[in-house]
This record gives structure tokens, sequence and C-alpha cells, in this order.
């Protein structure tokens, strides 16, 4: 289980376990991870399971934000053991799963007399030379590019491979052969053969001799055609070494006609663990090409997250009338959704909240295109059917094959009175002293994008009385229960509303994404907004 490092300002250390798929991080006393300072936000920041099985961390928001190599960041994936700073703490991610060292070669020399391997001879300072070797090496072929030479070096065979089984299917990697002109393909396929038998074990056999299982007859031969002793069984000729990496085996060496035949015991020993460390090394780079290829895609991803967070409003704080919080969890480091809350006049507040279909960098770019449309359309008055056609052609222009639902409410602070359609997204649950208040079907319509004739109509709702409250959410909401076969509808969502009723906007949003998160199995598998406006003031 991970579990996260807290180091406050007078260097006490303690660890939090991660046994929840989302914690959050606060001053106040609450919270999963409590940091007790003056510089803590009540709810600073939290902490999401992705489906990747990675650790998001995002700032809800905080004063004095969340720190990342000295910058402030709102949001990032978290790798082990690299610092984050929240106030005066130093918050790191742990693994319990230890990363492989160059140690772990030695739990296969736990006792050198098993071995046959003698310090006089000299094979643990052989071994120890070609660690320091491949400990220097920068590039996965170029370790299996040693481990060959160091095969034909010590056996001075004719044909040394190195093969690797890859994703598409098993390649032999590096070949050194003394004869160029030596038909490699029938002895590799010998080799195959093996592979496909047992991959796991070493193999050593004599070029063309025929298996148990391909002699064809057991007959003696005639009296005068018996030789007259026995013939002595010729020495391997082939080897086949297991190579092992972090999980598994990897791949093989194979080594045709070797100088030395039979292969000593001591011999035979010191190459499994010179094919083994290679094989961990191996590994290590490969994880390593790849984990910056990560890094350089995450770059991309993180940048263009930044620019969407930018398109979010950046306060809630439109109206003093209006209570109103949202979050939204992007499954794929750039969301999906979007949520909105724009100043239409000195009484009149719009809120928006939409999900692309799918999720990523092309949902979120189709995403800025839409807020942009209708931020422009919203605030010039423009009629709404003709803000809606106006997002069909440009949903379709940016892409025909996908689609947007979306719910738009226009809300007059002094009247209390809603406007509210929705384009085939869930709609909200709204309460007015604590009693819902009926939507009526004929302002759900069709998702903006799809080419089929629609009349758009938009319901009126009356929210008369001492407080009204709206909660507004994406279907990432309630997908995240369905996956975990729980019963998370749209009905279990109004009850929790009716239920906490009189909590603040905050407080409606995160106590609801934290009974999303604790149903078993419900990952962050699709991007997960919230959008909750409260009436008559800001409540505790």
């Amino acid at each position: 289980m991970s579990y996260l490092e807290i180091v406050d300002g007078q260097g006490r250390r303690r660890q939090v376990d991660l046994n929840r798929p989302r914690l959050l991080i606060g001053r106040e006393p609450t919270c999963d991870i409590h940091l007790p300072h003056p510089g803590v936000s009540r709810r600073h920041a939290q902490l999401q399971l992705t489906d990747q099985g990675r650790w998001l961390l995002q700032d809800l928001r905080s004063r004095n934000h969340v720190y990342v190599d000295n910058r402030p960041v709102q949001q990032i994936i978290l790798d082990a053991r690299k610092p984050f700073r929240i106030a005066e703490y130093w918050l790191a991610l742990h693994d319990e799963t230890p990363w492989p060292t160059r140690g772990a070669i030695e739990e296969i020399l736990e006792d050198t007399a098993d071995t046959g391997l003698r310090q006089e001879d000299g094979w643990l300072e052989q071994l120890h030379a070609l660690q320091k070797d491949l400990a220097v090496l920068e590039d996965p072929h170029l370790v299996l590019d040693r481990l060959a030479r160091e095969f034909r070096r010590v056996l001075q065979p004719k044909l040394v491979a190195i093969g690797l089984a890859k994703l598409d299917g098993y390649t032999w990697e590096v070949i050194l052969a003394d004869d160029q002109q030596t038909s490699l393909k029938s002895h590799l396929e010998d080799a195959d053969q093996k592979v496909a038998e047992d991959h796991s074990s070493f193999h050593s056999w004599v070029v063309g001799e025929k298996t148990t299982s391909e002699k064809t007859t057991s007959e003696k031969p005639p009296f005068d055609k018996q030789p007259a002793e026995t013939p002595t069984p010729m020495p391997p000729t082939c080897l086949l070494f297991p190579m092992k990496g972090r999980t598994g085996i990897i791949g093989h060496v194979y080594v045709m006609r070797p100088g030395f035949a039979p292969l000593p015991r001591a011999l035979r020993t010191f190459l499994g663990m010179v094919t083994t460390h290679a094989g961990l090394m191996w590994d290590n780079l490969q994880l390593g090409v790849l984990r910056q290829a990560q890094i350089e895609f995450e770059k991309e991803l993180h940048a263009a997250r930044q620019i969407q967070i930018d398109l979010f409003p950046h306060t809630f704080e439109v109206d003093p009338r209006l209570d109103a919080y949202a979050v939204n969890l992007p499954s794929a480091r750039v969301s999906g959704d979007y949520y909105d809350l724009i100043r239409i006049s000195p009484d009149t507040v719009a809120f928006v909240i939409a999900d692309a279909m799918g999720h990523g960098m092309p949902a979120a770019l189709l995403m800025a295109a839409v807020r942009a449309a209708l931020r422009m359309g919203l605030s010039l008055g423009l009629p709404w059917a003709a803000i809606f056609q106006g997002l069909d052609d440009l949903i379709h222009q940016a892409r025909g094959d996908t689609f947007v639902t979306g719910m738009i409410g226009m809300l007059d602070l002094h009247t209390r009175d809603l406007q509210l359609v929705s384009a085939g997204h869930p709609l909200p649950s709204i309460l007015v002293d604590g009693k819902p208040v009926p939507i009526p079907d004929q302002c759900l319509t069709r998702p903006w994008g799809l080419d089929i004739e629609s009349y758009w109509e938009v319901s009126r709702l009356p929210l008369k009385g001492k407080q009204f409250s709206i909660l507004c959410y994406t279907d990432g909401i309630t997908d995240a229960a369905a996956r975990s076969q729980r019963t998370f509808g749209a009905q279990r969502i109004a009850t929790y509303h009716q239920q906490n009723f009189h909590d603040s906007a905050e407080d409606l949003c995160q106590g609801l994404l934290t009974e999303v998160a604790v149903q078993p199995g419900a990952a962050l598998g699709d991007d997960q907004t919230v959008l909750v406006l409260c009436g008559a003031g800001k409540r505790s």
C-alpha cells in the first residue's frame, strides 16, 4: 500500500496510509490528512486515485497554493519520493514496492559454497567488474551488446545471440557470429523452439539431436550389426540461458558451440548471474527510456491542463447573494468536462456544466471552443436557439464524429426565477427550503452536435423561499458508481442533496465526491465535475 510521508516545520515525521481512493488535505480536523497550520486552507488539496493506479494531487483553490520545485501547481500526477510543499509541511508519496537495485543480484549469491564459485577463482571479481561496466551505460541496447561480448569473451563460441520477448513477438536483438556465412536461421529456429517449450529454464542440447518423441522405433538391431560398445554421448553444443527482469523472464542468451564442453558448474553459475544482472539493468534502463518519453508527454499534457484550468472561472464570488463552488477531477490529466459562472447583468448569473464525448486532449480542445461560443452568446443576450445552433455548427466543423452534452441555467437573484435547458445532460437536483423542485421534461433535449431535428424549449422554475440549492454534475459521477456495481444514480444524488441541504456549496460539492469515491472499485475512470449553487448568502 502506498503512503504519504509528512515532515512538519520542526522536522517531525509521520506517515499516512493512502487506504482510500480519495483523501482531503487541509486544516479542518475532519480532513483525511490533517495539517494544523494557519497557512493551510480549511480544505487545501485532495488526492485522487486514477484508473491507472496513479495518485492525482489537486489544489482546491487554496490561498497559499501547493508547491512543487518552488512553483505553485494546480494539479499534478505524483511520482514516488517527489516532494511537494503545503505551508510549512513537506509531503512525499512512497510505494512499499522496492525499486530494483544493484544489490538485487546478491539474492542469487546467498551462499557461494553452493554455487561452485570460489573467491580464489576470480569469478566474483569479474562479476563486480561487469557490474561497474553496466552501471555507466544509459542505452538499453548497449547492455545487451555488453552481455553478448562477455559471453563471447568467456566461452569463445561460434555464435552468441540475445533474444527479447516483446509485445509483437520474440526477436533476436544482438547476434555475434564468427562465421558470417553460417546459416543463422536454422540455429535460431532451434532456440525459438526451446524457448517455446520452456522459457524459464536453462537448456543445453546437441545440434541436430532428436528428442525422445522424435524417435520412431525402439527395436534392437541384429546381433551382428550391434556396436561393440556404447558410444560416448556428445557434449552439448548449444546453450540457452534465461534472462530475468524485474517481474519475470524478459529474454534469453543463446550460445552455439562454446569453447568449453561440457560447461563447468562454476562457469555456468557465473554466466547465469551475469545474465540476470544484465537483465535487471536492461529492464531498469528500458523503464527509464519509457519514463523519459512519458515525462515529455506529461509536460505537454500539463501545459494543456494549465490552459484548461485558466478557462474555468477564477473565482466563485460572482455575487454576495450566491454561494457557489465547483470541482473538476480529470481522469486523463486533461478533462473534457467544463463548468462556468457568467455575470450577465447586476441581478442575473448564468451557470454552465458540460461534458464532451471522450476525455483527454481532443475533448478538452473542443470544450475550450464550446466555452468561448457559450460565453459570447450569453454575454450578448442572443436567443437560446441561436446559441445552440451556433454550438451545433461549431462542433460539426471541429469534429464531425462527436457531440457535447450540457446544461445552462439563467438565475435571476432578484426575482428568484431560474431558466433551465439541458442538451442531453443529467438534470440537476434543485431544492427550495429542503424540498425538491420538479423539473419539466420539455427542458431536456438532444446533445449539441447531433444532426437531429429538435426544438429547444427553456423551462422556467420559481425558487421562492428562504433558501435554494442547485446541485449539478456530469455523468462521470454516476458512471463511477456503476462500475463499482453500486447504485448511485440521480435518485441517490437527490437523497444525498436533501440530507445535506443546509451545508455550504463547498461542503456539498466535496461531500458528494467523497461519497462516490468510497464506493468499492469506484476509481477515477471518467472525468468528474460537480457544480453547486446556494442562495441566501454563504452558509457554514
